[in-house]
């Protein structure tokens, strides 16, 4: 593409073109450049300039009678000589970079309830984006984590997107390495011109193909990278393309800088909780006080007054190490574990004046599991039946004395310990007979389950 010949006063190449292009490519790429160097979009200090300058060069080439004359200008070449394109420069330091880029780094401010995200875009050198990174996230941090509940959330991605050097967004990348090639060809330096094609190819080849656009627009990353790559062949019968060393790894000179900030901040907030007593997790207790031992009456075990039972509060405490975990060969009063669900062999069964029903679901779950049913009653809370329920499997406990009662199981093959919220069960004498509770508790967490359940401590099983 001879550009000097073709176009003398660098019209075309303002768009992007050739002489060869037609009427409905000159208009698309005259939209594309005005989006990207229209001042209120672009904050590169000369953008007015090339705007101006875009519109000039679109008001001849879109009229077919000025465009014939310019043309006609530079195959007679009576035209002046061509001006030099105006380089794009880097929006912070205002230098002309080898190896500028398109970037977006993210700010976050929050206050209380509001939470704003700011993107921070420019085309930047290297070494200016990486500065701006960090100015990026410093104010994140400072700022970002005050607004619930995004707050912490935004400023997380924000931190981590700055660190790994921002986002590049691959369309302008492409456009704007591909303009910057033909600005160092113009000025002499075919070498880097053809370097920079390369790279705007890499940034093309990025661009989703969802991007084509209908109508004028269709299929401009296809065009772009044609253009390119006709380019890069017109350059490469007479020059060598400048092994530039890239300077845009994700792992750049201050990425250590951001990775510290954050290992130092995790870390101290880490030892912070790790040293509040809070930090130490205790399952909530029961409603009341509670006794493993079940409160037996002289009446074949019906459930009355009589001697209560109640365990030496010091075999209850924990102690302060606890052995792993090994599941019991035999039930707590020493008998084989049943073999099918059923209550457990040689405890007492209490609390059997009534009519009411709990059934226990276990079939949702593949461990075994050893169940008490709690009467919570009086002073203390005691057990009034002990269950076997294998994995998969279900139970009915039945003719239950009205009352309130919650369920506390052991998972046999971990050892995890759970206990129900609190049940009121209630009995009713009506013309049609008695009227009881029939409830149903589920054996694992599911979302809107029936029932909330809560850790455990060891002496309230």
């Amino acid at each position: 593409m001879q550009y000097e010949k073709d176009d003398p006063k660098g019209y075309y190449a303002a768009l992007g073109l050739t002489s060869t292009s037609d009427d409905e490519n000159i208009k698309a790429a005259y939209r594309r450049r005005a989006m990207h160097l229209h001042p209120d979009r672009n904050p590169e200090k000369n953008t007015t300039q090339q705007f101006q300058f875009l519109n000039e060069a679109y008001a001849v080439l879109s009229d077919p009678t000025s465009r014939a004359e310019y043309d006609q200008t530079a195959t007679s070449q009576t035209a002046e000589s061509p001006s030099a394109p105006e380089p794009i420069k880097c929006s912070r330091c205002g230098k002309v970079s080898a190896q500028p880029r398109v970037v977006v780094f993210r700010s976050v401010k929050s206050f209380v309830l509001v939470t704003l995200r700011k993107p921070i875009i420019g085309i930047f050198c290297s070494d200016c984006a990486q500065k701006q990174s960090l100015k990026a996230s410093a104010s994140s941090w400072l700022l970002g984590w005050w607004g619930f509940p995004w707050g912490p959330i935004y400023t997380v991605q924000a931190l981590f997107t700055n660190m790994f050097g921002g986002v590049h967004p691959p369309l302008d990348n492409a456009k704007m390495l591909g303009y910057q090639a033909y600005y160092f060809y113009a000025t002499g330096r075919p070498d880097l011109a053809k370097s920079l094609a390369e790279s705007a190819v890499k940034y093309c080849k990025k661009i989703p193909e969802t991007l084509a656009r209908k109508g004028a627009e269709e299929n401009q990353r296809d065009s772009l990278l044609s253009n390119l790559e006709a380019f890069i062949r017109e350059l490469g019968a007479s020059s060598k393309s400048s092994q530039l060393k890239s300077t845009w790894g994700a792992i750049h000179a201050r990425f250590f800088v951001h990775l510290g900030a954050i290992v130092a901040v995790v870390g101290v907030i880490a030892i912070a909780i790790s040293n509040l007593p809070e930090s130490r997790y205790s399952p909530p207790r029961g409603p009341m006080p509670y006794s493993n031992q079940p409160l037996v009456s002289a009446n074949n075990g019906l459930g009355g007054v009589g001697s209560p039972m109640v365990a030496d509060s010091s075999s209850q405490k924990v102690a302060s190490k606890k052995a792993p975990y090994v599941r019991p060969k035999n039930a707590p009063n020493g008998r084989p574990w049943p073999v099918t669900a059923s209550y457990l062999t040689g405890e007492p069964q209490t609390h059997t004046a009534g009519h009411s029903e709990v059934t226990i679901d276990n079939s949702q779950n593949n461990s075994d599991m050893h169940l008490k049913l709690v009467a919570l009653e009086g002073k203390v809370a005691r057990p009034v039946r002990q269950v076997f329920i294998p994995a998969h499997s279900k139970f009915t406990i039945k003719n239950l004395t009205p009352g309130s009662y919650d369920v506390r199981y052991r998972d046999l093959k971990y050892g995890y310990l759970s206990r129900s919220e609190s049940m009121k069960l209630t009995e009713t004498s009506t013309y049609r007979g008695t009227e009881y509770s029939v409830m149903a508790l589920t054996l694992y967490k599911v979302v809107n389950g029936n029932a909330a359940t809560f850790g455990l401590a060891e002496d309230e099983f």
